[in-house]
């Protein structure tokens, strides 16, 4: 007996199909948002962090509201609790799961965006750790890996022991505040707290999502309407 497949399903993994899925999403949302301006906007803080100048990006083109927090955990409990409008996660945040699984949120939008340049930086006035033993490095579990990517010769072999950093300048201030020697950040953490590059890479270009409530209204809209 032979399947039949549904034209429709087939439809989806077409690259076209997935390219009118992306224009379409955004046609809505950008309408959306020119129809009522000042939408708020939560995302990992603080000031400095790629999620922050991607959000600060959208914000500066479509007339949005910013709201920094601690941790993507907050900003998911005060997009549940109706307190944000809009959450924006990066694809690289380890827990974007929890946002694609909840049953009360929906994938709106998503967008590729280039984070800034990223690396190994020490306090201002230190260098590579003397010596063999461990060096205690800040970072967020998400960017561990980018250490052992540009370590120069010098730290290759030495143990690290891992500072937990909630955000990029989260770990740059560790680093100046004495808590570890280096810190795995990006160039806004180096500059707001004085530290130096020891090793660096350029930024990546990763996926940003957009979630939001299922019980927000759909919006509607016609040929004739103008925002």
């Amino acid at each position: 007996m032979a399947i039949r497949t549904d034209p429709a399903a087939r439809a989806v993994s077409s690259p076209r199909t997935l390219a009118d899925e992306y224009a379409a999403r955004w046609s809505e949302l950008s309408e959306r948002w020119a129809a009522r301006p000042g939408a708020v906007l939560g995302t990992l803080g603080p000031a400095g962090t790629s999620s922050d100048l991607t959000a600060r990006f959208l914000a500066a083109e479509h007339g949005l509201s910013v709201e920094l927090f601690r941790t993507f955990d907050e900003v998911l409990d005060q997009l549940l609790l109706e307190k944000l409008d809009f959450a924006l996660v990066p694809s690289a945040y380890a827990g974007l799961t929890r946002f694609h699984w909840h049953r009360d949120l929906r994938l709106r939008a998503f967008f590729p965006r280039a984070t800034p340049e990223y690396g190994i930086a020490a306090g201002g006035d230190d260098g590579i750790p003397p010596g063999d033993g461990p060096v205690p490095v800040a970072a967020m579990w998400e960017v561990r890996r980018i250490y052992a990517e540009v370590a120069p010769p010098a730290l290759r072999d030495r143990e690290v022991r891992w500072v937990d950093a909630s955000s990029t300048q989260h770990a740059a201030e560790i680093v100046a505040g004495g808590g570890a020697r280096l810190a795995v950040t990006n160039a806004p953490g180096v500059r707001a707290h004085g530290l130096r590059w020891v090793a660096t890479r350029p930024g990546a270009e990763i996926l940003w999502t957009l979630f939001d409530r299922t019980g927000e209204p759909e919006p509607t809209y016609t040929a004739d309407r103008r925002p």
